[in-house]
């Protein structure tokens, strides 16, 4: 499965959390006692760094583009995920939280990438 679009944020906001409306790619982890047991169970809203670790075989490995990170993301319009990841980049400079389709990413990664000789 392939994401339906792409981000690109600012290299230094990948310890920060996905906008937390976008809870589809949050996961539990537990801790055991001794004996093997559960004893207590969180839940684990990502970061982005943390996001693109974990579902980089859903997605592909996050790309690095000078300053900036893309992620390749699954966001629904319906549940409102889409808005809430453009309005990430409101009142910012493109590329700072910019979403883009697949095309839009490709150019942006080519057109900032020193081509390898």
């Amino acid at each position: 499965m392939r994401g339906n679009l792409y981000i690109s944020i600012p290299l230094a906001d990948n310890g920060k959390a996905l906008p937390a409306s976008i809870t589809r790619y949050d996961w539990t982890e537990s801790t055991y006692n001794e004996e093997g047991e559960v004893e207590s169970t969180s839940t684990i809203h990502p970061t982005w760094e943390q996001y693109g670790e974990k579902y980089k075989d859903k997605f592909g490995a996050p790309v690095v583009v000078g300053e900036h990170i893309v992620y390749e993301i699954e966001a629904s319009w319906k549940d409102s995920e889409v808005s809430a990841l453009i309005a990430l980049g409101s009142g910012k400079v493109v590329p700072n939280y910019t979403v883009m389709t697949a095309m839009e990413a490709r150019e942006f990664i080519v057109s900032n990438t020193d081509p390898q000789i």
